[in-house]
């Protein structure tokens, strides 16, 4: 008779060395796509008050913004026109469903005349965003 030989089984090792750049690395990943960073531009606004203010819950895709100089900002980036903010938004919502995934930002200067920040208005419409408008509540 023969005798049963058993193979031995070969342990291999595995890297754990790089399993804290990897942690890293994600918590990098989130922090730069959450909410909290998109809204990264400094622009000098004074918002418009009213009465009817209210707080909205909805996640916004996209944050416009037109400064006091009448400069146009794209999540932050300076953009020459209202055709690269339709363009933009354009491209955000090409692959949205609902209505919930299509809310746009916008915050313009108050003191801003109305043919300054309308374009920018309807280039958000055309593009297919919900505009939500950002603004003061009086008193």
């Amino acid at each position: 008779m023969r005798k049963s030989q058993r193979k031995k089984r070969r342990s291999v090792p595995v890297p754990i060395a790089s399993m804290g750049d990897i942690a890293f690395l994600l918590i990098i990943f989130f922090l730069v796509c959450s909410e909290v960073s998109k809204d990264k531009a400094n622009v000098r606004v004074t918002l418009p008050e009213s009465e009817k203010v209210e707080k909205m819950e909805a996640t916004v895709v996209a944050r416009i913004a037109v400064s006091e100089d009448g400069e146009i900002y794209f999540d932050g980036v300076r953009v020459d026109g209202a055709k690269d903010v339709e363009w933009g938004v354009r491209a955000l919502l090409t692959n949205t469903v609902t209505d919930d995934q299509r809310h746009v930002q916008f915050k313009c200067d108050a003191n801003l005349p109305k043919e300054t920040f309308e374009p920018v208005l309807k280039a958000i419409a055309e593009a297919g965003g919900i505009i939500e408008a950002v603004g003061e509540k009086t008193n």
